[in-house]
């Protein structure tokens, strides 16, 4: 197809793409796997849950946690299946 610019005569050419040259490729050793982690930082003598991530890998989700929820004197990061119901929240105990 052949467009003009108002005054200028110069055409503009759309190429028609419709058929691609060669099929496309799966390129499987370029996929990303994600996975979901539960993140717990450490305080006193116990660790605490903060939240799931979805990361590369444990150290990413860390990184994530301490983005949103600032440091603690210990990390850790488990694996949990995608299939996994999600984590439940505490609730506030009802009043008198």
């Amino acid at each position: 197809m052949m467009f003009t610019r108002g005054e200028d005569p110069k055409p503009i050419l759309i190429d028609d793409h419709t058929q691609q040259e060669e099929p496309a490729e799966s390129c499987l050793e370029d996929a990303v796997s994600l996975h979901r982690w539960l993140v717990s930082f450490a305080s006193g003598p116990g660790w605490y849950p903060v939240g799931e991530f979805v990361a590369l890998d444990a150290q990413a989700a860390i990184d994530r946690a301490v983005e949103v929820f600032g440091t603690a004197s210990d990390f850790q990061a488990e694996e949990i299946p995608w299939d996994a119901a999600p984590l439940l929240k505490p609730r506030p105990a009802s009043g008198p």
